[in-house]
């Protein structure tokens, strides 16, 4: 009789960890992001920016570019070049919306986001060449997370 008991206590301890796990996987998704600090790192450029166009639709990869207002740069200002630069050097190309290895980005006309990207390598040159490329989600801009952002581009963890 204590044998049926144990084997109801282990069927329900097993039965409430597998429910666990799936809610875990349900409730944050099933795309992992880094860490902001690693997101912050492996970016050379950090900005905050409005889409004003969307445009080179892929339709094999349905992958688009943007044109991007920047409204400030956090990181890499200086990596910026005159080739990148458009329309009077205050908006960019950023490419890589759609990718399916990065988990939030997709955008609309008028979204204002922070922007993690990188140059464009040479190897996706010339159809991307003088283009950002986006190097992992975007961000909404909120008051939190853009001190987040500076923080982690300083050095300082804040959260």
């Amino acid at each position: 009789m204590g044998t049926g008991r144990k084997r109801n206590t282990n069927l329900y301890v097993w039965t409430v960890m597998v429910l666990g796990i799936l809610y875990q996987r349900y409730c944050y998704g099933s795309c992992p992001e880094s860490e902001l600090e690693k997101r912050e790192e492996s970016a050379n450029i950090v900005l905050t920016g409005t889409v004003e166009e969307i445009m080179n639709m892929d339709p094999v990869h349905n992958t688009y570019s943007c044109k991007v207002r920047v409204w400030r740069y956090l990181k890499g200002k200086s990596k910026v070049n005159g080739e990148v630069l458009l329309e009077g050097g205050n908006k960019v190309m950023i490419g890589g919306f759609g990718d399916p290895g990065i988990c939030d980005n997709e955008v609309a006309t008028g979204d204002t986001r922070i922007f993690f990207v990188n140059m464009a390598p040479e190897y996706m040159w010339p159809a991307h060449q003088n283009e950002l490329m986006l190097n992992s989600s975007l961000m909404r801009i909120t008051l939190r997370n853009l001190e987040e952002v500076e923080h982690c581009v300083e050095g300082r963890l804040h959260f």
